[in-house]
């Protein structure tokens, strides 16, 4: 008998990004507040790829504009992360790819993000393209802004 692994990207509530936020991107926080202040805003949506109804990878999309950009029609992902049991295996690409459909059908021409360091070659594979400039963000580390056109 062979089991299929049912995989898909859906849209969820922030509440269901808290675990995977607490485990793997703020560790630091311990008064377990996990949600962040645009998590509620109009524009801005969730994505889960889940595996068979657990959910290993996470992102949020913000309608946010960066000066950096010419682009008027900007969003930022915050808060990518996979769960480290599922680390590379394709799930994290899986979900930013249906982001990407998701943001065409909106028009939306640019994304963009603060990466972690260790997370730019993961970007770089989807294409991504990075500014030169490296900044420190507080408890959590050095950081460049990445960007795609969409």
């Amino acid at each position: 008998m062979t089991h299929s692994l049912r995989l898909e990207v859906k849209y969820i509530p922030s509440n269901l990004t808290h675990k995977i936020r607490k485990e793997v991107l703020w560790p630091h926080i311990k008064n377990n507040k996990f949600s962040i202040d645009i998590d509620t805003q109009k524009d801005t949506f969730h994505l889960g790829t889940y595996i068979n109804n657990n959910i290993v990878s996470i992102g949020t999309f913000v309608k946010e504009k960066n000066k950096e950009f010419n682009n008027n029609k900007q969003y930022r992902l915050r808060a990518m992360a996979t769960d480290l049991k599922f680390k590379e295996m394709g799930y994290g690409k899986k979900l930013f790819s249906h982001a990407i459909n998701i943001l065409k059908n909106k028009q939306i021409e640019l994304l963009w993000c603060d990466a972690r360091l260790e997370a730019i070659p993961f970007y770089k594979k989807l294409h991504m393209k990075s500014l030169n400039k490296i900044y420190n963000i507080k408890n959590i580390g050095p950081h460049q802004t990445m960007y795609i056109h969409i």
